[in-house]
């Protein structure tokens, strides 16, 4: 114990003594500057290589190189950093008072604010150039990696680096150049670190991305803006350099233009100033004139494209990262040839890449797998828990490339029109359709309702309405010879595509575009053809409603319509519920259908939103009179109800010739796709379950947009149906009426109808799939489980609550 106290006191006193003999020594030789010690250790790695010539190589972590390169970097941080926290103290106190006791104008603080004189040295000695030359040869070996490492360290640590400056840039610029990713190389993750850390520079300041467009260096306001940068190529129309294509005695370059001198010497000093084209000020518009030739690239934008070949994914993704940095530019102009070539070479190779994946997805593996698949481009699933199946890599693997080119055109407006055509072209009418049409038609619909669901770019989706519909304006849509009509009508025939029909379908409504809806549903049922116009029956109107109707043109809401919210909403409301009689309805489930309430408010809103901006009309009115247009929201309330188009008699119907669809060209055709639905609401009663299902699903979702024909055609039972016609209460009417017959025939029905609600409506649903397709004795018992009729039952009357709810809701919505 006494040992150890001695020794302590020893301690303290050689710890006195070492504080005593540095003080001394700091009054005899006072300790280095930070320049002075920036200059040192800046020499130590400059003539490191010079002394050691002769010496075998030797890897640079070997030496100590890598220590003096993390101290000069300090130093610069450290330096940034002290006039960081003086700047910000001098403004905190305040300008220094003069001697007269008033503040100083000049704005100087009381402290002195320190000098950059580092940063100085860098500008001045340039220090950089030697490190990328070392960087170039990779000599001594690993050079390049560290030398990557600690200039992208020096461009992201500081809070604002002088890239403007020549010194800064030129080095920056010959690294980006040695990155090349078609080259196999042992560093591309500090490449491609490197490159993206450049290009968010980029993005802070968008001027800079001039500094890799060689031929825009010669702008005014670059020349302006960055100092000790030297132009190393003429320009191609500037004529500020045109004196370089030219004698020097036959023409006067001018930076100002001699106004007064040409007054005094009339037409040839107006011969004279006409030479004198350059306009400062256009200059200083970023992209107002480009000099790059034909051949030239963004420099920075093809080195990271050229890392999309790694054979490593995170390589990838980082490259994936930069490109959509640059392509979203705001100033990024097309019109440049540079940026041009670069965004049109790119924009081909990832249609290119996104067309081969999707043509490697086996076309046998599972279609459950596709609607299950969920992946994004900046998560390539690595994870072995994932489950493994036929074509999970290759399915993957284009979802991603879809996911990205999808986020790269939402992000980038001026890569979006391009890459949009391109990927219609070379995918989707180059593979795609195809397989729709052919062979494979049940795999490619699944497909394409994955490869709608993930489009959330408008550009995106505009192609894929193109694609499906034609191009041109909706004014232009002839919905009988686009592809979509065809596809529907494909699965009229044909049941073995039904199911995967209806899903790409409700894939369209999940997403919808205007001009697909259009050409799906409005085209057809825009002429109210369903409507009798023949009938006497004026609807009547509350006072309440006649109010509101006059205050309708005011409103904020564009979705006010009475259409939406009738009169007779109680009844509407009873129709649905009381469409099948008491005793053959599941007596479990009743006939409330408030449970269906809040889902259906809030799908609502949700479809409320998603058609925002559709040129939808507010009210159903005749499109024949002038005084009530579709479009119009304050219709007189007198016009509307008695405005009728002109209609043949039923005589004069009979008459009419039918062309070579079958349709008549004068009654009333639903279109394909509710034609469809409605055919299969019909047969309801012979039906799978999953199928019924489908079907529903899609009518609901069309129930709840907020269009007026659309409306009447599905949700208002009670409007007068013209001679040949179909609405959705019409078949459901037809189905209720088969049901009531063959219901009542089965023995002990009513505990059949109640055991099948109890199965159908758990959670899951028991329902065998396999039991019908199996023949053997053994399955009768549970395939009379799945008897279609007595689901079709319980399928019929959830479907009624669910439109009871959706009817209320819009009501509700309409009123508000």
């Amino acid at each position: 114990m006494f040992l150890c106290r001695k020794f302590n006191e020893i301690d303290k006193m050689l710890g006195r003594l070492s504080e005593v003999l540095q003080s001394a020594a700091d009054v005899l030789a006072p300790p280095p500057t930070a320049l002075q010690d920036f200059d040192y250790h800046y020499k130590l790695v400059k003539n490191f290589y010079v002394a050691d010539k002769t010496l075998p190589k030797i890897h640079i972590n070997d030496t100590n190189i890598p220590v003096h390169l993390e101290q000069m970097l300090q130093i610069l941080i450290r330096e940034e950093q002290e006039i960081t926290a003086a700047l910000r103290k001098a403004e905190a106190v305040g300008p220094a008072p003069s001697e007269s006791g008033e503040s100083s104008s000049n704005g100087s603080s009381s402290e002195e604010i320190p000098v950059a004189e580092c940063m100085e040295f860098v500008l001045n000695n340039r220090p950089l150039d030697v490190l990328v030359e070392l960087a170039a040869n990779d000599t001594p070996p690993g050079a390049r990696l560290v030398i990557l490492n600690w200039i992208r360290r020096l461009l992201s640590c500081m809070k604002d680096p002088p890239l403007g400056h020549a010194s800064l840039f030129q080095p920056v610029q010959k690294l980006v150049e040695l990155c090349n990713g078609n080259i196999a190389s042992p560093y591309e993750k500090e490449e491609i670190l490197f490159l993206e850390t450049v290009a968010g520079l980029v993005r802070k300041e968008p001027i800079l991305a001039n500094l890799f467009l060689k031929s825009h260096h010669h702008s005014a306001q670059m020349l302006a803006s960055w100092k000790g940068l030297s132009i190393t190529k003429t320009p191609v129309n500037n004529p500020l350099f045109q004196s370089a294509k030219i004698d020097y005695d036959s023409r006067r370059i001018s930076l100002v233009k001699e106004e007064l001198h040409g007054e005094e010497n009339g037409d040839n000093a107006e011969a004279s100033s006409a030479v004198v084209v350059p306009n400062l000020n256009e200059e200083r518009v970023a992209g107002a004139k480009c000099d790059c030739d034909d051949e030239e690239h963004f420099v920075l934008f093809d080195a990271i494209v050229s890392y999309l070949d790694s054979a490593d994914s995170t390589i990838i993704v980082r490259a994936c990262e930069g490109i959509l940095i640059l392509a979203s530019l705001p100033t990024l102009n097309k019109s440049c040839n540079a940026v041009r070539n670069s965004l049109s070479r790119f924009c081909t190779t990832i249609a290119d890449r996104l067309a081969v994946h999707c043509q490697q997805i086996p076309e046998d593996m599972d279609t459950g797998d596709i609607e299950d698949a969920n992946v994004s481009w900046g998560l390539i699933p690595r994870d072995s828990e994932q489950p493994h199946f036929i074509g999970r890599y290759q399915l993957t693997s284009f979802l991603c490339w879809l996911d990205y080119c999808d986020c790269l055109m939402k992000e980038s407006l001026t890569i979006a029109p391009e890459l949009g055509e391109l990927i219609r072209t070379q995918l989707l009418i180059s593979y795609v359709e195809p397989g729709l049409l052919g062979n494979y038609a049940p795999f490619m619909l699944v497909l394409t309702a994955k490869i709608i669901k993930k489009t959330q770019s408008r550009a995106l989706l505009d192609e894929i309405a193109n694609w499906l519909i034609g191009e041109g304006d909706i004014t232009d849509i002839n919905g009988t010879d686009c592809l979509l009509t065809i596809l529907i009508e494909n699965a009229h025939e044909n049941s073995d595509i039904l199911l995967q029909t209806l899903q790409f379908v409700e894939s369209l409504l999940d997403n919808p575009h205007e001009k697909i809806l259009h050409g799906m549903i409005f085209f057809y049922i825009n002429n109210r053809g369903y409507y009798d116009s023949n009938t006497q029956t004026i609807q009547s109107w509350s006072d309440e409603e006649d109010n509101r109707e006059r205050r309708r043109g005011s409103a904020e809401d564009p979705i006010k319509s009475r259409t939406l919210a009738p009169n007779n909403i109680l009844k509407v409301i009873n129709h649905f519920l009381l469409l099948l009689p008491r005793h053959i309805m599941n007596d479990a489930a009743g006939i409330c259908y408030e449970e269906y309430m809040q889902d259906a408010s809030r799908h609502y809103q949700t479809w409320i939103k998603k058609t925002h901006g559709f040129q939808w009309p507010v009210e159903a009115v005749w499109p024949e009179s002038p005084s009530s247009s579709p479009t119009s929201e304050g219709a007189s309330l007198e016009t509307l109800p008695t405005a009728k188009p002109k209609t043949k008699s039923k005589s004069d119907l009979n008459e009419v010739q039918c062309g070579d669809s079958g349709i008549s060209e004068e009654s009333f055709y639903e279109g394909p796709l509710l034609k469809l639905l409605f055919s299969h609401v019909k047969q309801m009663n012979t039906q799978v379950y999953e199928l019924n299902l489908a079907v529903i699903a899609i009518l609901s979702k069309l129930a709840l947009f907020p269009h007026p024909y659309l409306h009447e055609i599905l949700l208002s039972p009670e409007i007068p149906v013209a001679p040949g016609a179909t609405t959705l209460w019409s078949v459901m009417q037809f189905l209720a009426r088969q049901l009531l017959t063959e219901i009542p025939r089965v023995e002990n029905f009513q505990e059949r109808i109640n055991e099948t609600g109890k199965r159908l409506l758990s959670n899951p649903p028991l329902y065998h799939k396999d039991c019908e397709h199996d023949p053997s004795p053994a399955q009768e018992e549970e395939a009379e489980i799945n008897d279609p009729l007595f689901e079709s039952i319980v399928v019929l009357e959830e479907f009624c609550k669910e439109l009871a709810a959706i009817a209320f809701v819009k009501y509700h919505h309409a009123t508000e």
